[in-house]
C-alpha cells in the first residue's frame, strides 16, 4: 500500500497509481481549482439561458395532445444534475464554497410543458363554447420539480443522455401512435343519429398520455313519466282504476231517485205495446209510438221488457248497463289513440258529467245510441293500422245508432272523419281517404231499408221538444259542459302544438311519428261534435233534450279532455293538485246538475193523484204530458183513451167535417168531446196557446188543479175537467 497522500503530485512521465485514477488526477502542473469551478458554473448558466428547441414532430397544433415532454424531462433532469457531481469524481470544494455564499436561484419552470397545457385548455374551452358538453376537470399546470434544487443531483449530461436513450427505446418498441388524431377524436361529437338507437356522443376527455379511449353513449333523456312499454303490473293497475271509475259512475246514477219522466213513461208504454205485437200479434193502439224519436222496433221493445220485469227501475238499470259499457269502450279507444294515463283521465272526467250521469239512468233511446256510437268509434280506431276495407266494420254500429235515436246523426260526420284522421299516421292520404269513404258509404247503405235514411234527413231537434231562446240554450250548455269543453279544447291545442308523454298510439305498439297537422286534425275531429250539438239547438231554437244530446259530443271529446288533464298535471306527475282540483270541480258540478235535472219539472205525483180520481173507463183524455197517465194509470184506463196533443186529434164534428192535428184537438175541445184536458207549459208554444184559448172560449171546462215546478222555473201543469 502506498503511503503517499492521495493528493500529492506525481512526477512527470510516471505511471498513475491505480488508487489515484479514481480521483481523476492529472499530470503536473496542478490546475487552478477555483478557476475551473467558476468556468463550470458559467457554462451551466449559459446552457440555461439558451432558448429551448421543440422538435417538429412534437410541436402542438390545434387539438394535439401528443406532447409527451421527453425533451423537457431531459432538460429538467440536467438542471437537477447541475449541482451534483458524477459518481466517483472528486468534489469541487471551491465551487461548493462559492455556492454556499451565493444566494440560491429560483427553480426554473418548464415553460414548454406549461405552454402545451395552456394550449390544451384553450382548445377545450373553445370546443365547450361551440357545443356544451360535460367536460372533465382540466389538469393543472405542471409545477417545476423541487428536485432541481437538490445539491446532490447526478450529472446533467449523463442523465439527459440516459433519458434520450430510454425515449428512443420506447418509441422503437411500441408502434407510433397518432396522438393528434386521438386528441381530435376525444373532443369530436358524432352528430349522426342512428334510427334504431339513441344518439352517440363523445365528450371531451383529459387524456394527456394519448391512451385510446372507447367512445361512450349519452342516452336520450325521456320526456315522459309513463313508460310506453306494457307490463302485467300496469295492466292490473289500469283495470283497477277503471273499476273504481265505473263504481263512482254507478253510484252517481243510482242516487237519482224520482218518478218516471214523461219521456221515459212514453217510451215504456210504446215499448210494451211493441213487444206484445212482436210476441203475440196484438194491435198497437197508443199514439205514443210516434213520440219516440227513433225506430219503434229497436229500443222501445227492450225498455218494455225491462219495465215488465221491474218497472221503471228495470228500464233505468238497463240504461245504466249501457252507460257503463260505453265508459269501458271509451277507455279502450283512448288507450289505443294515446296511452293508459290519458285513458284513465278521460273516463274520470267523462263519468262525472251531468249528461253521463243522467243519460246513464234515463229510460230513453239515447242511452243505447251513445253506446253504439262508442262502439263505432272503437272499431274505427282499432282498424286504423289495417287494410282500408276493414273500416266497414264501423258502419253497422253507426247505422244502428242513427236508427235507434235520430239524434245520433250529430256524431255521424265525426265518425266518418275519424276514419281518416286516425289512419293518417299509418297510411298515405289516398288509403286514409278511402277508409273514410267506405265508412260513410257503408253507413248510408245500411240506413236505406225501412226508410230510415229519409226519416233521418227530415229530423230536427225541435221535433217534440221544448223551444228555447239562444241565450238560455247557451247558458245551459255553459253550465252543463262548459268546463269540460274548455278542457277538451285546451287539450286539442296543446296536443297539436307538441306531442308529449308518448301521446300517440297504443302502449303495446311501436311509436309512430306524427306531424302537427295530423295531430291538429285528430283533435279537431274529436272535439267539434261538442260544439256542433249546442250550435244545432241554437239554430233550431230548441232547448228540450239538450242534456241528452250533449252526451254525443262529450263522448267523442273525452279523449282530448284526458290529454288536457294530463298536460295540466305535467310530466312525472309534477302538479297532481291541479288535476285533482279540476276533477273535483267537475264532480261537484255533475252532482248538483244531475240532481236538479231529476227535480226539474212539476210534481208528477200530485198530478197523477188528481187524474186517478177523475179517470173513467169510457172517458177520453187530451194531455200534453205524454206517457205519465198511460204508464201509471194503466189499471184504470187503457192507453188508447189518452190522446197526445203533440200528435193531434183525428175528429169529425157534428157537421161531418173531418179535422186533423191541432185543428182536430181545438174542434174537439170546442164541442166538449174530451172528459179531461191536461196542459203543460213546456209543450210547443203554438199548440199550448191554441189549446188554452180553446178551453177558455168553449166554456165547457173548469180548472181543478194547477202545479208549478218545485225548482221555481216556469213550467206548470193545469188540469181542466168537463162540467
Amino acid at each position: 500500500m502506498s503511503t503517499e497522500s492521495d493528493f500529492s503530485p506525481v512526477p512527470p512521465g510516471s505511471p498513475v497509481p491505480p488508487g489515484r485514477a479514481d480521483h481523476g488526477a492529472v499530470a503536473e502542473p496542478q490546475p487552478d481549482l477555483i478557476a475551473q469551478g467558476r468556468a463550470r458554473r458559467r457554462a451551466a448558466q449559459a446552457q440555461q439561458a439558451e432558448p429551448e428547441q421543440v422538435e417538429p414532430e412534437q410541436a402542438f397544433t390545434g387539438q394535439n395532445f401528443a406532447g409527451q415532454g421527453f425533451a423537457g424531462q431531459g432538460r429538467a433532469e440536467q438542471d437537477r444534475a447541475a449541482h451534483v457531481p458524477a459518481a466517483g469524481t472528486r468534489p469541487d470544494f471551491a465551487e461548493q464554497g462559492h455556492a454556499a455564499y451565493d444566494p440560491p436561484t429560483a427553480p426554473r419552470p418548464d415553460f414548454v410543458e406549461q405552454g402545451r397545457a395552456a394550449r390544451r385548455r384553450a382548445a377545450q374551452a373553445a370546443m365547450a363554447e361551440a357545443r356544451p358538453e360535460p367536460v372533465e376537470p382540466q389538469p393543472e399546470p405542471v409545477a417545476p420539480s423541487p428536485v432541481a434544487q437538490d445539491p446532490v443531483a447526478p450529472s446533467p449530461v449523463a442523465q439527459g443522455r440516459a433519458a434520450r436513450r430510454r425515449a428512443a427505446q420506447a418509441q422503437s418498441a411500441e408502434p407510433e401512435q397518432d396522438f393528434a388524431g386521438q386528441g381530435r377524436t376525444a373532443v369530436a361529437v358524432d352528430e349522426a343519429v342512428d334510427e334504431a338507437g339513441p344518439r352517440r356522443t363523445t365528450g371531451a376527455v383529459d387524456n394527456p398520455d394519448g391512451i385510446p379511449l372507447a367512445p361512450y353513449t349519452i342516452p336520450e333523456v325521456p320526456a315522459i313519466g309513463w313508460d310506453p312499454g306494457t307490463s302485467p303490473r300496469r295492466r292490473w293497475i289500469a283495470r283497477g282504476l277503471l273499476g273504481a271509475v265505473l263504481t263512482v259512475q254507478a253510484a252517481l246514477s243510482l242516487r237519482l231517485l224520482a218518478a218516471a219522466h214523461p219521456d221515459e213513461a212514453a217510451t215504456m208504454v210504446a215499448g210494451r205495446q211493441q213487444l206484445d205485437h212482436l210476441l203475440h200479434g196484438t194491435t198497437v193502439t197508443t199514439d205514443l209510438v210516434e213520440r219516440v224519436q227513433g225506430s219503434p222496433w229497436l229500443y222501445p221493445p227492450l225498455a218494455g221488457a225491462a219495465a215488465d220485469a221491474n218497472g221503471i227501475w228495470g228500464t233505468r238499470l238497463l240504461s245504466l248497463g249501457f252507460a257503463l259499457i260505453t265508459t269501458v269502450l271509451l277507455y279502450s279507444l283512448t288507450r289505443r289513440l294515446f296511452n293508459e294515463r290519458v285513458a284513465i283521465c278521460a273516463i274520470a272526467v267523462y263519468a262525472v258529467l251531468q249528461s253521463t250521469v243522467v243519460t246513464g239512468f234515463y229510460a230513453a233511446p239515447e242511452s243505447l245510441a251513445v253506446l253504439l256510437v262508442a262502439l263505432a268509434a272503437w272499431a274505427t280506431v282499432f282498424t286504423a293500422r289495417r287494410h282500408p276495407a276493414l273500416a266497414l266494420l264501423a258502419a253497422p254500429p253507426a247505422a244502428l245508432a242513427c236508427a235507434v235515436a235520430y239524434s245520433a246523426a250529430f256524431a255521424l260526420p265525426a265518425l266518418v272523419a275519424l276514419a281518416f284522421a286516425c289512419a293518417r299516421p299509418y297510411h298515405r292520404a289516398g288509403p286514409a281517404a278511402l277508409r273514410a269513404l267506405l265508412a260513410g258509404a257503408g253507413t248510408l247503405v245500411l240506413l236505406l231499408p225501412g226508410g230510415t235514411l229519409g226519416k233521418l234527413a227530415g229530423w230536427s231537434p225541435s221535433q217534440g221538444n221544448t223551444a228555447g231562446s239562444a241565450g238560455s240554450i247557451l247558458l245551459s250548455t255553459l253550465q252543463w259542459a262548459g268546463l269540460f269543453t274548455v278542457l277538451a279544447v285546451a287539450g286539442t291545442i296543446a296536443y297539436a302544438r307538441r306531442e308529449q308523454m308518448n301521446e300517440h298510439d297504443a302502449p303495446e305498439k311501436d311509436p309512430v311519428p306524427t306531424t302537427r297537422g295530423q295531430r291538429a286534425l285528430l283533435g279537431t275531429v274529436l272535439t267539434v261534435t261538442a260544439l256542433l250539438v249546442p250550435a244545432a239547438h241554437v239554430w233550431t231554437g230548441t232547448s228540450g233534450a239538450l242534456f241528452r244530446h250533449l252526451a254525443y259530443g262529450m263522448l267523442l271529446a273525452a279523449p282530448l279532455a284526458g290529454v288536457g288533464l294530463t298536460r295540466l298535471v305535467g310530466a312525472h306527475f309534477r302538479h297532481p293538485q291541479l288535476g285533482i282540483l279540476v276533477w273535483v270541480a267537475l264532480l261537484a258540478l255533475g252532482l248538483e246538475q244531475s240532481a236538479l235535472r231529476y227535480q226539474n219539472g212539476p210534481d208528477s205525483g200530485r198530478l197523477l193523484a188528481v187524474l186517478r180520481v177523475h179517470t173513467e173507463p169510457e172517458g177520453r183524455y187530451l194531455t200534453e204530458v205524454d206517457g205519465l197517465a198511460e204508464y201509471y194509470l194503466g189499471g184504470v184506463s187503457k192507453p188508447e183513451q189518452w190522446i197526445s196533443s203533440r200528435t193531434g186529434t183525428e175528429y169529425r164534428d157534428a157537421a161531418g167535417v173531418q179535422h186533423h192535428g191541432d185543428d182536430g184537438s181545438v174542434a174537439a175541445i170546442r164541442d166538449g168531446w174530451f172528459t179531461v184536458v191536461v196542459l203543460d207549459s213546456t209543450a210547443p208554444k203554438a199548440t199550448d196557446r191554441a189549446l188554452s184559448d180553446a178551453v177558455t172560449a168553449s166554456g165547457n171546462y173548469r180548472l181543478v188543479a194547477q202545479f208549478t215546478s218545485p225548482t221555481g222555473d216556469s213550467s206548470t201543469y193545469k188540469v181542466y175537467l168537463k162540467h
